[in-house]
């Protein structure tokens, strides 16, 4: 999120939108949440919203693993 605009007024229009809010972190200005892709698209038009990035998954291997990235 930028900080043009007051967290929960973009917090709101987000999910008016349609975007499902999970979590709001207001010290690092972050929104998490779920929404269709149709969605995404129209939740990056909202004055404010910084960027929408899809969930990636994280795998650090097994914990005897010499490498685990």
């Amino acid at each position: 999120m930028s900080n043009k605009r007051p967290l929960t007024d973009i917090t709101e229009e987000l999910t008016k939108t349609g975007f499902t809010v999970d979590q709001v972190l207001t010290e690092i200005g972050c929104v998490t949440g779920t929404a269709s892709n149709d969605v995404a698209e129209k939740l990056r038009l909202i004055p404010g919203v910084a960027d929408i990035s899809p969930e990636q998954g994280i795998d650090i291997g097994p914990p005897d693993a010499e490498i685990t990235w």
